[in-house]
């Protein structure tokens, strides 16, 4: 990635000329994330279903606590047929959103006794839940859940979510999370449900988010005191989000757009 280091020192701009570098930008991370993350595609009606439902859930939180602005996000979809997560722009001045790469997750199999389906909404990273990095410690079974050592782990809080057991489902509390998985056997396993309800992605996922500060508007205002989880090789983004959006494409009704903030 450090390829594309001094092409973004370029792109700086005066102030108030922001819109067209973000769009600029976009089209270099787009670039980079066809080269170290994925070349996956999905069909084109499909593509747009998801933009039309992040685009509908984000501008909820407009109308529910503040003014939405252009920024960048991620988009996962829990639907067990398809298990995919959206990098993408929001340019609010447009009203479009821009995708910038496709990657294949794993979201929450609640078939599996104390495992959760990954609830939907959107989701702040917020500095009120502070991530943190994996150690790459292995578990009894050698797995080491939360990906190789430094891998970054965001943390979106405690959500309600369903529970479904013994022909009964009920509301319960999950820490959600998104990570890397186990590098070996973890990795073979994205592209369908397999989590415990938090949303798993590629190592070289997890690097591009990190590297690029996606969702790190929140941290990067507050970078001295953060200093310890940020990478001093970052090179983030000129206007970095905060959002995961988790949507479910098996439904073709629109679902209740309520914005979730951690607890």
């Amino acid at each position: 990635m450090r390829l594309y280091l001094f092409v973004f020192m370029l792109c700086a701009a005066p102030e108030g000329a922001a819109q067209g570098v973000d769009l600029y930008e976009v089209d270099i991370l787009r670039a980079t994330f066809s080269e170290t993350v994925s070349l996956a595609t999905v069909e084109e009606e499909y593509s747009l279903w998801v933009c039309r439902d992040a685009l509908i859930r984000l501008r909820a939180i407009e109308s529910a606590s503040e003014e939405l602005k252009s920024q960048y996000f991620v988009y996962a979809d829990r639907n067990p047929a398809r298990q995919r997560m959206l990098v993408a722009y929001l340019d609010v001045v447009s009203g479009l959103v821009h995708p910038i790469g496709w990657d294949r997750i794993s979201t929450g199999n609640p078939k599996r006794t104390g495992h959760f389906v990954t609830p939907t909404g959107v989701f702040a990273n917020s500095t009120h839940t502070v991530g943190y990095r994996a150690l790459g410690t292995k578990n009894s079974r050698g797995w080491r859940g939360l990906g190789a050592k430094g891998s970054r782990v965001w943390d979106f809080g405690w959500q309600w979510t369903d529970h479904h057991y013994a022909h009964h489902s009920e509301q319960r509390e999950i820490r959600l999370l998104m990570h890397a998985t186990d590098p070996t056997a973890g990795e073979l396993r994205l592209g369908k449900v397999d989590s415990k309800g938090c949303v798993r992605i590629s190592a070289k996922l997890n690097t591009f988010l990190d590297c690029f500060g996606i969702l790190d508007c929140d941290y990067e205002q507050e970078a001295d005191q953060f200093s310890w989880l940020l990478k001093d090789t970052r090179q983030p983004v000129h206007s970095a989000g905060r959002y995961l959006v988790v949507g479910d494409s098996q439904y073709l009704e629109e679902l209740p757009l309520i914005v979730k903030t951690p607890l």
